[in-house]
Order: C-alpha cells, then structure tokens, then sequence
C-alpha cells in the first residue's frame, strides 16, 4: 500500500523502486505474457481450483458538463472487458479532466465505476503453473464477496526464474501504468537491479486512480513452507491494500472520486493512514478473508501467529512502548515488525470490544475516511476512527498497550476462534 511513510511502502516496495516511473508506448508485444479479464462474467464465491463534495465553488459549476463528457470520453471504452487487454489499452487512459472543483479537491467520475474490472497479467504462465489458477480463483472470489470500487491490476511473475525478456515486459507494464508519459526509460533502468529482491505490493496513488490500482504479486508468495495456500495471504494482504487506498479518494455522498490539490504537489500523493492501520488492517482482513476461501489454514492460529509476532517485537521493552509509536515508524524490533502483528491485534482487540466492530474495521472506517480527510488533513484518520468506534484514540491507545502487557494466555483469549472467523460478516 502507499502511503508516505517509510515501512508502510514496504508492502509496495516495487513502487518506491519505480517512483521516478513513468508510461509511454509498449512495444514489447511479443514478450510471453497472459492478459486475463476477471471482470463482468464471473459470478462464482469460492474457490475452484481447491476446493464530492455536497456543494462545489459556484465559478466551476457552470463547467461541470463540459467536464463531466470530456471526464467519460477519456476514461471509457467500448473494449470487452471478457477480452481485456491491459497493456495495450488500459494503461494508456490519460488522466481526464475534474467534472468539479472546490477549495481543496479536483472531482472525477470514471466510467468504470459501474464495474469496476479486475485484471491480471501473468508472465510465462509455463513456469508459473496451477498457481495462476490459484491467483484467477482469488480474484473471482474476490469480485463477489470483498467487491473493490477501483479497477485492479495484478502483475504476477516469478522475479527469479522469468527471463529477461519477460521481466522487461512486467516492468513496462508497470511503468505505463503509474506514470505520465516520457519517463518510461528511466523507470526500466533504475528497477534493474532489484529483481530477486522486490517485495509484494499494492495500492493506488491520485496520479493514476483513473487506471485503478496496482496489485505485485511474486512466484516466491507460494514456495514457502506452508504451501500453495499459506502464500495465499500476501495476496490477500494486498488486495486489501487496493480496498483501502481506493477508498481514501471516494466520496459516498456523491459517488466521485476526489484527489486532493494540496497532495497533488506532494509525492506520493496519498493521505496519510498510520501503519499500524494500514499494514494491521490488511493482516487482519487476509485472516478474515482467508477464513472464507476454502483454503487448508486456521484463521485462530493465524491470529495467534500475529499476537506472537506482536509480542516478540515487545521483548525487553519499557512500559513506555505503544502502538502510537508506529503511526509514523516502523522500525524492526527483534527481527519482527510490531506494526503488522501488534495492528493485527490492535485489529482484533477492537473486534472484541463489540462484535459490531468486525465490519467497521473492513469496511465502514474506510467509507467515512474520505470525506474526514476532506474536513481535516492533519486528524482525519483519526476523526474517522473515533466515529466508526466511538472510542477517543487517546483512550484506545492506553487500554490496548496494557492488554498487550498481559500474559499471553489472557490474550489468547480474546482471539476468536476459527469458526467465528468463518461466519463474521462485512457485508
């Protein structure tokens, strides 16, 4: 996920790689790759391979639509989304022009907000095997049970077996994706070095939200000890990455999509989400996520492994270490970051304040976060938290670090088990 702090990229650490990236014609085309839509025909909901602002400033107002036919003409095709072809055409959107604009954010519609497509490009799907089938039943799964309101682009290779041939390709792709044109060059030379080395990533800036976010999944997700389905929590875990970011643009008032013009001067151009937030948040949704696919795992004991984690990271601290340290810092304490198993169990400590939490931590904070931003830019997480909780984050961050000062087994108590993982809803 990006955001502009420097642990939290860790999840897109290809994205920092490419921050001086940029698009231009791809001309590549005989590189192997697979362009496969995952878009308007797929109705299934498990597994199969196993198992604006209210009121604009009156001078834009009479130019909202003009803006609003030049917004859709660029942002819409008449392309067969079954037929999707990522590289040739969705990468290319330019950016269009705002239908409004007021005193602090540009406002856009995009034609694919009625369906918002899921893509995924696979390079030398030979070499990756089934495990594409696993990727394409994640996504199909998704699509119905955890719908994103932006497009997805996955980017799916194996970054030490894939030749090189194959490798330029995923990084052109890539930079055509996030970047304006002319600087696509640049982009491919600075990343070559990093192959073998790039971690999993996802989420979406406000300089290509209208190309929707990008999703990097690596080979090596899968070959871990755990199998095929352990694996399967990164690409959870950044799925939920495109959920969060492409929220932090989305006014459900009016259903558009604004970036803000003060970040637009910024890099990168995101609000700001504390890590334990962002990166708790998507270990917390892989668990709840996972619980649903059919998937050969225990949500309990991945929820254990996270308080584990957490407590490793605690190992001959003060009682002056809180979760409030990692709003801003990451920082790896005995090999382990406490913002992913502590935000993890920050996660499921609320969760287990009322039961009402479980779908506010998935789904409602990130649907007020916007419009909080839009009001306060320095505080509008935190507005949004205490809102959806209707707890002071002061309050929150005393009670929370003494739980996780207990004994482990009075926090173990506190984590649900495997089957109410199962049956909790977001919905």
């Amino acid at each position: 996920m990006k955001i502009f702090y420097p642990r939290f990229l860790i999840v897109i650490v290809f994205l920092i790689t490419f921050q001086s990236c940029s698009k231009e014609d791809n001309s590549n085309s005989g590189i192997p790759s697979s362009n496969d839509s995952l878009g308007t025909d797929q109705n299934t909901s498990s597994s199969s391979s196993t198992d604006s602002s209210e009121s604009n400033q009156e001078n834009n107002s009479s130019n909202s639509n003009n803006s609003s036919e030049s917004n859709q003409e660029n942002s819409s095709s008449t392309h067969d989304y079954t037929d999707f072809d990522c590289d040739n055409w969705f990468y290319d959107l330019p950016r269009p022009e705002p239908v409004s604009v007021d005193n602090t954010h540009r406002y856009y519609t995009y034609s694919w907000q009625s369906g918002p497509m899921l893509c995924l490009n696979s390079y030398e799907p030979s070499i990756l095997g089934e495990r594409v089938e696993k990727v394409k039943d994640f996504l199909r799964w998704a699509e119905v049970n955890m719908p994103n309101i932006i497009p997805i682009n996955v980017f799916y290779i194996d970054q030490i077996n894939a030749s090189d041939e194959s490798k330029l390709q995923h990084t052109t792709d890539f930079c055509n994706l996030v970047r304006e044109p002319g600087e696509v060059n640049t982009c491919i030379n600075e990343s070559n070095g990093s192959w073998g080395e790039r971690s999993h990533g996802a989420g979406v800036y406000g300089s290509y939200l209208h190309k929707g976010a990008d999703l990097m999944i690596y080979d090596d997700a899968f070959k871990h000890s755990g199998g095929v389905d352990e694996g399967m929590y990164y690409l959870n875990h950044e799925y939920f990455h495109t959920f969060q970011t492409g929220h932090m643009f989305y006014f459900e008032e009016n259903k558009q999509f604004g970036i803000s013009i003060d970040l637009e001067e910024k890099s990168p151009p995101l609000p700001f989400l504390p890590i334990w937030m962002g990166e708790g948040g998507a270990d917390f949704a892989s668990i709840a996520m996972m619980a649903k696919q059919n998937l050969n795992i225990d949500p309990f004991d991945q929820a254990v492994a996270k308080l584990d984690q957490a407590r490793k990271a605690m190992e001959g601290s003060n009682s002056s270490f809180s979760l409030k340290d990692f709003e801003s810092e990451n920082t790896r304490i005995n090999e382990e970051y406490f913002a992913y198993g502590g935000g993890a169990m920050a996660h499921i400590y609320l969760w287990n304040l009322n039961k009402d939490n479980f779908k506010k931590l998935m789904v409602e904070y990130y649907s007020i976060f916007a419009e909080k931003y839009r009001l306060n830019p320095e505080s509008g997480w935190k507005d949004a938290f205490e809102d959806t909780f209707g707890i002071t984050l002061e309050s929150f961050y005393s009670d929370f670090d003494s739980f996780m000062r207990q004994d482990r087994d009075s926090q173990i108590a506190i984590i649900k088990s495997a089957e109410e993982w199962e049956n909790a809803s977001w919905n």
